[in-house]
């Protein structure tokens, strides 16, 4: 017996989410979208930042911090979601953060990429991308 899991992703591109009040209301719209996984790119986050945004998420979030001012990935679950984490790996640029869960008795991994727009750091990105994800899944 097949057990098919059905998820609903959603990937955003913030452009910044360090004022509180933008942060909770992206957060009050991604909890109405009633998805399971949310992508969320440019966050500007720090790794003091991840204590108070999660408390205000009311969950867990994986993050690839960028700085104050530019980059930053994360990734959220719905907190009312039950899931075991197997591997989380994320990057020191701010531009990867990749996930291995078990939902419903299923394993899944999800990546959330933020590539860089400068042509002349695009090939280094997926290199280390592409070797990233053959490391982990090897």
């Amino acid at each position: 017996m097949q057990n098919n899991l059905m998820c609903k992703v959603i990937s955003l591109n913030v452009w910044g989410i360090r004022d509180q009040a933008k942060r909770r209301s992206i957060f009050s719209y991604l909890k109405d979208q009633k998805a399971s996984i949310y992508f969320l790119q440019e966050t500007y986050s720090e790794l003091k930042d991840e204590t108070i945004w999660q408390n205000e998420w009311g969950g867990k979030m994986y993050f690839s911090h960028g700085s104050r001012h530019s980059k930053g990935t994360c990734t959220l679950i719905d907190p009312s979601i039950s899931y075991n984490v197997q591997y989380s790996f994320s990057d020191n640029s701010g531009r990867i953060v990749l996930i291995t869960v078990n939902i419903n008795e299923q394993k899944v991994s999800f990546c959330n990429i933020y590539a860089p727009n400068n042509p002349s750091e695009q090939l280094e990105f997926i290199q280390e991308l592409n070797n990233c994800i053959i490391d982990k899944f090897e």
